[in-house]
């Protein structure tokens, strides 16, 4: 059944399902049987040792309590409320409450192992964000060991990681959100990524700008000191190895430069496209990442402009280098 869409229905939990839904969080807790390792998201390894009783209690306090049922089964449920209905003892809410102000937290999400990967966790968080417009919804996640799936599966819904805690039981905590997109938000951030975008390639092209008025400047001092108006015989000699010494340093130096700077661009560039991958959600159009996806036309992603950039230094440095060798032979 893995990885094939279930036809479930989502309703919401009662008293008929508290039973199900205890002996299903039992199966996937992180202390039960085959709990102690870490799967995917969709696996909903849970933390809370819920009750019964407890998982009673909720279903006339919390705001979102949800059942994914095929054939009168629980396959999976979802447990979420808002910050206001957070309990005393709940240590990471209480935390992120002080910082991030109101929220819905998705305290619990689990799935039977039988129906692991099939779109269940996706359609039980989607039924939930759908209806959620108040505030942020966050997810805290065990990361020990880290959960490669839970940031994918996360990702794959929209939301960002907000922070890392670790609470007073000791397993470290991967805190995400997600927040419904502003549209005015969204354009002013795409005018500011635009601009930090097109600073970062004008810096580029400044550092190989300079790089080359340096690199004249030492051949040119090179040649003076090796010619005849120059000092002549050893100490030219001596002076041309030790300025192409100092030229094949500033290379490599202005190598790694443009390298980072290749990297920040990149950076800069990632950021661009995941704004517009929002905004064309909302009616915006692709432009720094249109037909990325395109046969042969990967360079768009790669900015290989960027990668002649960071070698033309290196290929300076290797001519610095033979001739070093040429002075210190002859």
């Amino acid at each position: 059944m893995a990885g094939v869409p279930l036809r479930v229905d989502i309703l919401r939990a009662g008293e008929e399902h508290v039973e199900e839904i205890a002996r299903l969080a039992a199966s996937r807790s992180l202390d039960g049987p085959g709990g102690g390792v870490q799967g995917s998201t969709e696996g909903g390894f849970l933390v809370s040792a819920y009750t019964d009783a407890d998982y009673r209690s909720r279903l006339t306090t919390a705001e979102h309590f949800y059942v994914a049922v095929k054939g009168g089964q629980v396959l999976a449920f979802l447990l979420a409320y808002s910050s206001d209905r957070v309990e005393p003892d709940e240590w990471l809410n209480r935390r992120i409450k002080t910082a991030l102000g109101d929220f819905l937290v998705i305290k619990q999400i689990c799935v039977a192992r039988e129906a692991a990967r099939s779109g269940i966790a996706s359609m039980l968080y989607y039924h939930v964000l759908d209806q959620w417009n108040e505030s942020p919804v966050i997810a805290a996640v065990v990361n020990e060991p880290p959960n490669d799936a839970s940031a994918r599966f996360h990702h794959k819904l929209g939301f960002q990681e907000l922070t890392r805690m670790a609470p007073p039981d000791g397993l470290p905590r991967v805190v995400w959100v997600w927040r419904k997109p502003r549209e005015a938000m969204l354009h002013a951030q795409y005018g500011i990524a635009v601009d930090l975008y097109k600073h970062e390639d004008s810096l580029n092209w400044q550092k190989l700008n300079n790089f080359f008025y340096i690199t004249a400047g030492l051949a040119a001092a090179t040649a003076f000191c090796l010619g005849k108006e120059g000092a002549g015989g050893t100490l030219g000699t001596a002076l041309a190895i030790i300025i192409s010494v100092i030229g094949f340093g500033v290379s490599l130096g202005f190598s790694q430069m443009l390298r980072f700077g290749r990297q920040y661009l990149l950076a800069r560039k990632e950021a661009v496209i995941e704004l517009e991958e929002y905004m064309a959600w909302h009616g915006g159009e692709r432009i720094v990442n249109r037909r990325t996806s395109d046969p042969g036309s990967a360079y768009l992603k790669v900015s290989p402009t960027g990668a002649i950039m960071m070698l033309l230094p290196v290929l300076v440095a290797v001519c610095w280098l033979a001739v070093l060798v040429a002075l210190v032979t002859h």
